[in-house]
């Protein structure tokens, strides 16, 4: 009888139970990080975001009040801020749900940048996935914005970017592991994400609602921070950019806007050719818009041809605002780098190209207009 038993008990004993498992309200989990630096010292601040109202409402019930808690420590290091953390929380921590790192704009610089690097490669809770963004404004204020309708931070901007950009798209999101394969290259100026508060364009129950607002986009390169300019400065890098979904574009004519077009998934080719000794690069792009406004008679022509002077001209303004600040905003000393490396290395200065006239592309448009709406394009105007 004994021998009998032993068989089914060792099976037993061998059975992966779940007395270590923990009830998902005993655990907090980290929803963004923040980054920030003053005094020889990084200041770490945390995001946490309720999981147990989410649910509720992705099951159908009542939304309750958007809760976000916001923890703040210093210390030398990512990891010693961290321990600091732990020591107030009182309970466990989990940062598996991590789906964004803030830094402000005087947290980076190179060792800052380096650190958090370090760690975030080395632990293996935090996945490389997570969008990557700088603000100029206090991190506790940019954490505690919470979405409209008592929606859950979880489905805020600094956690869905993407389907923002969908919609609208001027500066493209960027992973932790896209940031670190960019930031090592010698000739990439990397583009982040430049965060703010939109303070004054929201109210919720007749009270002013604070917005997290995409301002515009950081430049940096070979770790260091080159300066940040608000969108409307560099509008020209969306027609250069990858993965643009869908933008508008102001066509004006004697300074008034005539039209308004949505331009879709541009296409941008960079050709980089050698006439004796000088260095010709070309930037090639192909559009497609719809007409979604038209205040001014105009022809198909007429409308294509001043939808590329428009175009042309965000390109150019947006190399001018970084050849006055020495920022390769086009990323021009990158195409050069992929392209003609001999030239590259002539040219360079700490992996950077000078950028005066010459280095201004030649830019070529094919632009296609292809739906004009409920109206024919040509309503109020013949070809």
């Amino acid at each position: 009888m004994i021998k009998r038993l032993i068989t089914p008990l060792l099976a037993i004993l061998l059975l992966s139970g779940c007395w270590g498992a923990r009830n998902i309200d005993h655990i907090l989990y980290i929803h963004s990080i923040g980054i920030d630096y003053k005094d020889g010292q990084m200041i770490l601040y945390v995001q946490l975001v309720s999981f147990s109202g989410l649910a509720k409402v992705e099951a159908g019930g009542s939304r309750e009040q958007a809760t976000v808690s916001v923890g703040k420590a210093t210390g030398k290091t990512f990891d010693l801020a961290a321990h600091q953390i732990y020591q107030s929380i009182q309970q466990m921590v989990s940062w598996g749900h991590v789906k964004s790192i803030v830094f402000t704009k005087r947290a980076l610089r190179p060792d800052v940048i380096r650190n958090t690097i370090d760690l975030l490669s080395r632990y293996n809770e935090i996945r490389h996935t997570i969008w990557v963004y700088a603000t100029d404004k206090p991190l506790d204020q940019l954490f505690e914005a919470t979405p409209l309708l008592l929606t859950s931070s979880y489905y805020s901007f600094l956690s869905n970017p993407e389907e923002l950009f969908r919609q609208s798209s001027f500066i493209r999101p960027i992973r932790l592991n896209r940031f670190i394969a960019r930031i090592d290259e010698p000739a990439m100026t990397v583009r982040l994400p430049y965060l703010t508060l939109a303070e004054n364009t929201w109210t919720e129950d007749k009270k002013k609602k604070s917005m997290l607002l995409l301002k515009g986009s950081c430049f940096l390169h070979n770790y260091k921070l080159q300066g940040c300019a608000r969108t409307s400065e560099v509008q020209g890098i969306r027609w250069i950019e990858q993965d643009i979904r869908r933008t508008p574009l102001a066509v004006k004519k004697e300074g008034k806007t005539a039209a308004t077009l949505i331009i879709r998934e541009p296409r941008a080719k960079w050709t980089v050719k050698q006439k004796g000794k000088k260095t010709l690069l070309q930037l090639h792009i192909q559009v497609t818009g719809n007409i979604v406004e038209q205040n001014e008679p105009l022809s198909r022509p007429q409308l294509i041809q001043l939808a590329k002077k428009a175009l042309k001209q965000e390109i150019r303004n947006t190399y001018q605002w970084g050849a006055a600040r020495g920022i390769d905003t086009l990323n021009i000393s990158d195409v050069l780098y992929r392209n003609r490396l001999s030239e590259w290395r002539r040219l360079s200065v700490n992996g950077t190209v000078p950028l005066d006239g010459d280095m201004f592309p030649l830019v070529s448009i094919d632009l296609v207009i292809s739906v004009g709406g409920k109206e024919k394009i040509d309503y109020r105007a013949g070809d």
